[in-house]
């Protein structure tokens, strides 16, 4: 099978000899002084303003260990655990659980930014696994559930929630994608052909009823409205100016769709630093949103490492149950520790995350 996504970026001579010198899990502050990099240098040494720790700016991967949250910014950051050179595409969407034959549209700054936005695979499946049997307990003769796809990106969480159920025992079905992106819309359409309809269109232009039209449905048909609305706004690598950026009101345009659609459930993910924007106050919007529309919300910060992903990546999870409905899905219970025991596995690392990868190609390095 080809494996897409996998080529080594070029790297200048400076960079080679910092990334060279990197033992296992080491840092920038590790090197020696004169390879640090004068913006790191300013901060360690000079600003008079600097708080907390520095950017780390490099690291060298331990392989045994699952790696360190997956972001658009990594592939300049994360160092091969025992190659002199920064991981690839297909390296970090195997940190992110996507499958080998998704193939990932658009220039390389596309490509880096749809697998760092993207939810952990494995651990949108166990989220979907618990509301599905919600699902089944609140409608028992039922085999397929529809559902309705918001803010998609390059298919995390689609991917999770097909893989989530089976036909025998039930499962959901995305009958539609809405995606504003256009790099992101053609990897969703290379990965899932016709299965899914697939709307590249900014979804404040849209409203639930055209779309479901398109789609053959009625809204009384889908049981599942999921999706990640932007976090940039939100979270530590941007500049957290939540609700002022445009992107932060996206969370209540999902919950436009979610009050038009009124769907049993919904599953809303973001970044975790959601909880402290302006001191609470926006999470406090978000569950007084949801109520006034007529759902019971709970909310937790869910690590993808408890649930067989190779990256402690954390994310804030709303799981919707409307008012009316007495089956609730609960969050998933971690199935992998850092301290396994009876009823968990170890942690999956970095080490099992690449392996079988072929040798990237260097004859087509990325600059």
């Amino acid at each position: 099978m080809q494996v897409y996504n996998h080529q080594p970026r070029q790297v200048g001579k400076t960079v080679q000899r910092r990334i060279n010198a990197l033992g296992i899990g080491e840092k920038m502050q590790d090197l020696p002084e004169e390879l640090w990099h004068e913006s790191f240098r300013y901060y360690v040494k000079e600003d008079p303003n600097r708080k907390g720790g520095p950017n780390l700016r490099m690291i060298r991967l331990e392989p045994d260990k699952p790696s360190l949250t997956v972001t658009g910014y990594i592939f300049n950051k994360f160092v091969h655990p025992f190659e002199d050179r920064f991981i690839t595409p297909r390296e970090a969407a195997r940190l992110q659980g996507f499958p080998d034959d998704l193939e990932f549209r658009g220039t390389l700054s596309s490509v880096q930014r749809q697998i760092g936005d993207a939810v952990p695979v494995e651990m949108g499946e166990a989220i979907f696994r618990s509301v599905l049997e919600a699902a089944r307990e609140h409608q028992p003769t039922q085999k397929q559930f529809l559902a309705l796809s918001l803010f998609s990106g390059a298919g995390g969480f689609d991917i999770a929630l097909d893989r989530a159920g089976s036909s025998e025992n039930g499962r959901f079905v995305t009958i539609g994608c809405v995606e504003v992106e256009q790099d992101r819309c053609d990897t969703l359409a290379g990965y899932f052909g016709h299965q899914v309809k697939i709307f590249n269109h900014d979804i404040s232009q849209l409203n639930a009823v055209e779309v479901l039209s398109a789609c053959g449905v009625e809204a009384q048909d889908i049981s599942l409205v999921y999706g990640g609305p932007p976090c940039q706004s939100f979270s530590q690598a941007g500049k957290q100016k939540g609700v002022r950026d445009p992107r932060g009101a996206l969370i209540f345009e999902f919950l436009r769709f979610v009050q038009e659609i009124r769907p049993a459930y919904f599953v809303m993910e973001n970044v975790r630093n959601l909880k402290g924007i302006a001191k609470g106050k926006l999470l406090a919007d978000i569950l007084t949103e949801a109520k006034t529309i007529g759902y019971k919300v709970d909310h937790a910060i869910l690590n993808s490492a408890h649930y067989g992903n190779a990256q402690k990546r954390k994310r804030l999870i709303f799981l919707g149950t409307r008012q009316d409905i007495a089956a609730k899905p609960a969050f998933p219970t971690p199935t992998h520790s850092d301290r396994p025991g009876l009823f968990t596995r170890p942690y999956k690392t970095v080490r099992e995350a690449f392996a079988g990868l072929p040798i990237p190609d260097y004859q087509q390095a990325l600059t």
